[in-house]
Order: C-alpha cells, then structure tokens, then sequence
C-alpha cells in the first residue's frame, strides 16, 4: 500500500503527536492544607502632648491643656494614671497644688493639673491629701488612639516671688491594663 503524504494527514499527524506530547507531560497532584494563624496579644500605648504655659506673668494666672491619647487592644480594659513629676514636694502650702512643681535651677514654680477645662476636678498626685491621680478609669480600648484632654494651671498667686528662668517639670503618664 502507498501511502500518500498529504498536508491534510501531515496536520492530523502533527496534531496527534503534540496531544500525545501534552499527555505525556502531565504529572500526578496531590493537595494539602496551609494552616494559617496569627495571634494578638493585650497590649497599650500611651503619648501626650506637651502641657506648655508659655510665658508666665508673675502674679498673673495662665492656663493650658494637654491631650494624652492612648491606643490599647479592642476590648482591654486600662486605666491613665499621671505621676508627682520630677520636681513634686510633700511639704508646704496648703493644698495638693503644691505636690506639682516646675524648676528652673533652684526655683520652683507650682502647678495643678485638672480633669475637665473648668478646672474642677484636680488630678491629684499621690500624696496623703490625694485619694486619686487617676485620669481614666476602668476604659475600654477599641484598638484606636482614645484622646483625654487634661487642664493644667499656674496660679497667679504662686507665681509672684519667681525670678526669669525657664521652668520644666517631668510628670510619668501610666496606662495600667
């Protein structure tokens, strides 16, 4: 038999060759799984922004804020306590407005920190005159920055005797979960 070479049966032949070739080349699968886990632990951070007064008139009372922001895990439960400050005393005036103290050298220049921007409520420091120098208590996070505007305020009063000088207090801001 003579078998006659045409393009048609070239094309066939050719395409039954690389089927052939794609059928060949196919290896076995096998699955499994990828585990996948992550966890989240309990945890807070805690900024605040500086509480500057400025210039100072002495005798002259002169108010600012503060904002304390504050970012712990959805649903911890923290409170914000504020520290005496580097320069605090437990002795002389007649209130706890007296633990607070800005120094410049020798000097000390009093302040009071307060809860609300009527200047009420004073976030005491821990004294036996102070029952709380908590700034929030029992808050819950929710895993974004939670903001607390805190007053400060130097009392006119307190400032009259103070020489020139730049006054600088370090207060510790402690978030507790």
């Amino acid at each position: 038999m003579n078998a006659r070479f045409t393009p048609r049966t070239f094309r066939t032949g050719l395409l039954l060759w690389a089927v052939s070739l794609v059928t060949m080349g196919q290896a076995a699968t096998s699955t499994g799984n990828l585990t996948v886990s992550a966890t989240i632990e309990t945890g807070c951070s805690v900024t605040a922004s500086p509480m500057d007064f400025g210039v100072v008139v002495p005798g002259v009372t002169k108010e600012t804020e503060s904002t304390l922001s504050v970012v712990c895990t959805s649903g911890t439960t923290y409170t914000v306590d504020l520290g005496d400050g580097l320069n605090h005393t437990t002795t002389g005036g007649t209130g706890i407005q007296y633990r607070r103290q800005m120094a410049s050298a020798a000097n000390r220049l009093p302040y009071v920190v307060y809860q609300e921007v009527a200047r009420v409520t004073e976030i005491a420091a821990t004294s036996s005159l102070a029952a709380n120098n908590n700034v929030l208590t029992s808050t819950v996070g929710n895993g974004l920055a939670q903001d607390k505007v805190i007053f400060g305020r130097v009392i006119g009063a307190e400032s009259v005797a103070n020489p020139a000088g730049v006054y600088v207090d370090t207060v510790i801001v402690t978030v507790a979960f």
